[in-house]
């Protein structure tokens, strides 16, 4: 199997996105350990796939050293780590409190942040491995009542870039994935911050991408997979965007 053998930890796995990445890496052979808040939800999930599961709250600047230390304890090396975890208020900057702006910046920005150096530090000893970090098209293209996120989602781009430059030679890729409007529970909760139903802003958001659909979570994982497997040997540095044509227009 394309992973069979390869520790694989996965943030925010406990829906979405996040638990369509583990899914896929388990049905590819990969020991999968998942992160997330929701233990309940993480503990069956990890039972479901065979996976294990470290519950934490990436707010929490400590955590990230943590996760990639116990990782490494219970399976002895770190092959893939995929920093998904992410959360969006849809507020103006006008509307949007100090917490709310600090909150969007830890855990989509600071998170990946730490999670990657401490997996550097384990991956440069081990010969290499691969990093996958969430970003969004709304590091490309602004978008309405999203100051905070589509700030902090460019940031995870440069520094998806940056340090794909400083650790190219060391047999470790880094790589970002640029989903747009993708059928998630964080989406739906969007809708919700927005005074809409699911449905509707959902189908309101299908207007606008070219190919007339919003996108579905394992076309974000096939995405991940990619980018973490021996297919992408040449490839780091990059953003694939996953947007159904939507930074095409």
């Amino acid at each position: 199997m394309e992973f069979g053998g390869k520790i694989v930890l996965v943030t925010g796995a406990t829906s979405g996105i996040g638990e369509a990445i583990a899914r896929r890496f388990a049905e590819a052979g990969a020991t999968v350990v998942l992160s997330g808040r929701n233990a309940e939800r993480g503990r069956s999930l990890a039972g479901d796939i065979g996976a294990g599961f470290i519950a934490g709250d990436l707010t929490d600047p400590s955590f990230a050293d943590r996760l990639i230390a116990d990782t490494v304890d219970r399976h002895g090396r770190l092959d893939v780590l995929i920093n998904n975890a992410g959360i969006v208020y849809r507020r103006t900057a006008a509307d949007m409190t100090d917490q709310e702006w600090h909150d969007t910046m830890a855990v989509n920005v600071h998170a990946v942040f730490f999670l990657s150096r401490a997996a550097i530090r384990v991956m440069r000893r081990q010969g290499g491995g691969a990093i996958v970090n969430m970003s969004s098209d709304a590091a490309f293209i602004g978008a309405l009542a999203m100051p905070a996120y589509c700030a902090s989602k460019a940031a995870v781009l440069q520094m998806t870039r940056a340090m794909a430059l400083d650790h190219a030679r060391e047999n470790i890729r880094i790589n970002a994935v640029c989903p747009d409007m993708i059928r998630t529970p964080m989406l739906a909760g969007e809708a919700r911050q927005m005074g809409s139903t699911p449905d509707d802003y959902f189908a309101a958001g299908a207007e606008g991408i070219p190919m007339g659909r919003i996108g579905e979570p394992h076309e974000v994982a096939d995405a991940v997979l990619y980018l973490a497997s021996d297919r992408s040997t040449f490839v780091t540095g990059t953003g694939l965007l996953v947007d159904g044509g939507v930074t095409a227009m």
